[in-house]
């Protein structure tokens, strides 16, 4: 098995943290604490390396966050539509992604606790896609060094 993974470990990016950039105040100190773990967490498991010597900073800005009433019951809300569109941003390349989930709230006395949840679910959801992005990225790269 690690021989499956040993082009992976030589052709890795060393990087030293991921800083999020986000000027939208819905939930901003819990989107920016999540969103900075998974991806971190993300590109360790495909093959960035933490360096903070050698290392890159990588960028992730948030480019919208929305929290918008989708259905209507007993004339309030009953349900939500959360979105967040982000980039992350890395050496020569960029990945936007725009992550979508609905939410329904029976109750107001949950306050933010249902967006804290659709983000959990959106990034846990989507991370097999933005994973398969960041290979690609990787072996792009590989492949370009070769021919160089």
């Amino acid at each position: 098995m690690i021989f499956l993974l040993l082009p992976l470990l030589v052709s890795s990016l060393e990087l030293c943290r991921v800083e999020v950039e986000n000027n939208f105040p819905l939930q901003r100190g819990f989107i920016d604490a999540y969103l900075s773990q998974k991806v971190f967490e993300i590109l360790t498991e495909t093959g960035w390396v933490p360096n903070c010597k050698n290392g890159t900073t990588v960028e992730v800005v948030v480019n919208s966050v929305s929290y918008r009433g989708a259905t209507i019951s007993q004339n309030r809300f009953g349900g939500y539509t959360f979105t967040i569109e982000f980039t992350v941003k890395l050496p020569d390349r960029e990945f936007r992604y725009i992550l979508t989930r609905y939410i329904d709230l029976p109750n107001p006395s949950e306050g933010t606790l249902p967006i804290r949840s659709a983000l959990i679910d959106l990034l846990d959801s989507y991370q097999i896609m933005i994973k398969k992005d960041l290979l690609n990225y990787l072996r792009e790269r590989e492949n370009n060094s070769i021919l160089k």
